[in-house]
């Protein structure tokens, strides 16, 4: 009967560690690469926010970016963690 317990808790003990490398782990990865994508923000990139805003980087300041919107060039100052990833659509202009 003990030997049955322990074959019962070293199984429980694998799924909880499989589960963990399986939900965890990625999230751990994407969230590491989103930081480092957000800390390497230059003037000049195409941004796209979580809340869905786009635009041109106009400027990088420690923990926030200028943010220059088309069509009417409007500046914004968002949060970096704000930004979601880079934007690579591109813009046409209609004149």
């Amino acid at each position: 009967m003990e030997t049955k317990q322990l074959i019962i808790t070293i199984i429980t003990i694998l799924l909880i560690l499989g589960l963990y490398y399986l939900t965890l782990l990625p999230r751990k990865k994407q969230e590491k690469e989103i930081k480092s994508m957000q800390d390497n923000l230059k003037k000049g990139d195409k941004v796209i926010t979580y809340t869905g805003l786009s635009g041109i980087i106009e400027e990088v300041l420690e923990d926030r970016i200028i943010l220059k919107t088309y069509p009417d060039d409007v500046k914004l100052s968002i949060e970096k963690w704000a930004v979601a990833g880079i934007d690579d659509r591109t813009i046409e202009i209609k004149k």
